[in-house]
Protein backbone atom coordinates (compact mmCIF):
# COMPACT_ATOMS: atom_id res chain seq x y z
CA UNK A 1 0.00 0.00 0.00
CA UNK A 2 1.44 3.41 -0.97
CA UNK A 3 1.91 6.06 1.74
CA UNK A 4 -0.13 8.45 -0.31
CA UNK A 5 -3.20 6.40 -0.98
CA UNK A 6 -6.35 8.15 0.31
CA UNK A 7 -8.02 6.75 2.68
CA UNK A 8 -11.39 7.47 1.70
CA UNK A 9 -13.17 8.95 -1.18
CA UNK A 10 -13.73 12.15 1.38
CA UNK A 11 -10.30 12.76 1.81
CA UNK A 12 -9.23 12.45 -2.41
CA UNK A 13 -11.81 15.15 -2.70
CA UNK A 14 -10.42 17.47 0.25
CA UNK A 15 -6.94 16.71 -1.40
CA UNK A 16 -8.11 17.57 -4.96
CA UNK A 17 -9.45 21.03 -3.26
CA UNK A 18 -6.15 21.86 -1.48
CA UNK A 19 -4.38 21.15 -4.74
CA UNK A 20 -6.98 23.26 -6.84
CA UNK A 21 -6.62 26.25 -3.93
CA UNK A 22 -2.57 26.19 -3.75
CA UNK A 23 -2.68 26.44 -7.74
CA UNK A 24 -4.86 29.45 -7.66
CA UNK A 25 -3.03 30.78 -4.67
CA UNK A 26 0.51 30.45 -5.76
CA UNK A 27 0.02 30.46 -9.67
CA UNK A 28 -0.78 33.58 -11.53
CA UNK A 29 -1.85 32.39 -14.56
CA UNK A 30 -4.19 29.65 -12.73
CA UNK A 31 -5.70 32.97 -11.34
CA UNK A 32 -6.40 34.66 -14.45
CA UNK A 33 -7.71 32.15 -16.19
CA UNK A 34 -11.12 31.58 -13.30
CA UNK A 35 -11.11 35.34 -13.28
CA UNK A 36 -11.39 35.24 -16.69
CA UNK A 37 -13.36 32.49 -16.63
CA UNK A 38 -15.84 33.80 -14.04
CA UNK A 39 -15.91 37.31 -16.39
CA UNK A 40 -16.69 35.45 -19.32
CA UNK A 41 -19.63 32.98 -17.59
CA UNK A 42 -21.02 36.71 -16.18
CA UNK A 43 -20.83 37.76 -19.73
CA UNK A 44 -22.63 34.86 -21.19
CA UNK A 45 -25.80 35.50 -18.59
CA UNK A 46 -26.00 38.98 -19.66
CA UNK A 47 -26.22 38.17 -23.28
CA UNK A 48 -28.75 35.21 -22.29
CA UNK A 49 -26.92 32.33 -24.33
CA UNK A 50 -28.69 29.28 -24.34
CA UNK A 51 -27.68 26.02 -22.32
CA UNK A 52 -25.82 24.88 -24.90
CA UNK A 53 -23.76 27.75 -25.49
CA UNK A 54 -23.30 28.23 -21.69
CA UNK A 55 -22.05 24.51 -22.24
CA UNK A 56 -19.88 25.07 -24.85
CA UNK A 57 -18.45 28.09 -22.95
CA UNK A 58 -17.78 26.22 -20.11
CA UNK A 59 -16.06 23.22 -22.12
CA UNK A 60 -13.50 25.82 -23.42
CA UNK A 61 -13.37 27.59 -19.96
CA UNK A 62 -12.56 24.25 -18.36
CA UNK A 63 -10.14 23.44 -21.20
CA UNK A 64 -7.62 26.13 -20.55
CA UNK A 65 -8.20 25.75 -16.54
CA UNK A 66 -7.26 22.19 -17.02
CA UNK A 67 -4.52 22.68 -19.48
CA UNK A 68 -2.78 25.79 -16.89
CA UNK A 69 -3.36 23.14 -14.00
CA UNK A 70 -1.22 20.38 -15.49
CA UNK A 71 1.51 22.98 -16.69
CA UNK A 72 1.75 23.85 -13.34
CA UNK A 73 2.23 20.44 -12.36
CA UNK A 74 4.87 19.82 -14.80
CA UNK A 75 6.86 22.93 -13.89
CA UNK A 76 6.42 21.68 -9.80
CA UNK A 77 7.75 18.46 -11.16
CA UNK A 78 10.64 19.59 -13.26
CA UNK A 79 11.73 22.00 -11.08
CA UNK A 80 11.97 19.56 -8.22
CA UNK A 81 14.07 17.29 -9.97
CA UNK A 82 16.08 19.62 -11.58
CA UNK A 83 16.53 22.40 -9.55
CA UNK A 84 18.25 25.15 -11.13
CA UNK A 85 20.98 23.06 -12.98
CA UNK A 86 20.02 23.18 -16.56
CA UNK A 87 18.68 21.02 -18.48
CA UNK A 88 17.26 20.55 -22.17
CA UNK A 89 15.15 17.61 -21.41
CA UNK A 90 13.64 20.01 -18.29
CA UNK A 91 13.32 22.88 -20.76
CA UNK A 92 11.67 21.40 -23.47
CA UNK A 93 8.85 19.75 -21.22
CA UNK A 94 8.56 22.97 -19.83
CA UNK A 95 7.83 24.22 -23.19
CA UNK A 96 5.43 21.86 -24.48
CA UNK A 97 3.17 21.97 -21.15
CA UNK A 98 3.31 26.51 -22.00
CA UNK A 99 2.00 24.91 -25.89
CA UNK A 100 -0.74 22.67 -24.70
CA UNK A 101 -2.23 26.37 -22.48
CA UNK A 102 -1.71 28.16 -25.54
CA UNK A 103 -3.44 25.96 -27.66
CA UNK A 104 -6.42 25.45 -24.86
CA UNK A 105 -6.51 29.33 -25.38
CA UNK A 106 -6.52 29.21 -28.61
CA UNK A 107 -9.23 27.32 -29.15
CA UNK A 108 -11.47 28.90 -26.31
CA UNK A 109 -10.56 32.32 -27.88
CA UNK A 110 -12.20 30.79 -31.24
CA UNK A 111 -15.27 29.36 -29.46
CA UNK A 112 -15.55 32.79 -27.40
CA UNK A 113 -15.85 34.27 -31.27
CA UNK A 114 -18.01 31.81 -32.17
CA UNK A 115 -20.79 32.32 -29.50
CA UNK A 116 -20.15 36.31 -28.12
CA UNK A 117 -19.78 37.88 -31.86
CA UNK A 118 -23.35 37.17 -33.04
CA UNK A 119 -25.21 38.01 -29.71
CA UNK A 120 -22.43 41.32 -29.62
CA UNK A 121 -23.76 41.98 -32.96
CA UNK A 122 -27.11 41.79 -32.66
CA UNK A 123 -26.80 43.90 -29.03
CA UNK A 124 -25.43 46.73 -31.51
CA UNK A 125 -28.35 46.57 -33.83
CA UNK A 126 -30.48 46.75 -31.20
CA UNK A 127 -28.41 50.17 -29.82
CA UNK A 128 -27.74 51.74 -32.89
CA UNK A 129 -31.18 51.16 -35.66
CA UNK A 130 -30.47 52.17 -38.78
CA UNK A 131 -27.98 53.90 -39.65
Amino acid sequence: MSKYRNRTTLSSFKYALRGIFVAIKSQRNVRTGFYIGLVVIFSAVLLEFSAIEVALTLIAISFVVFAELINTTIEYVVDTYFGDQHSEIAKVSKDIAAGTVLFAIFNAGVVGLLLFMPKIASQIKVLLPAI
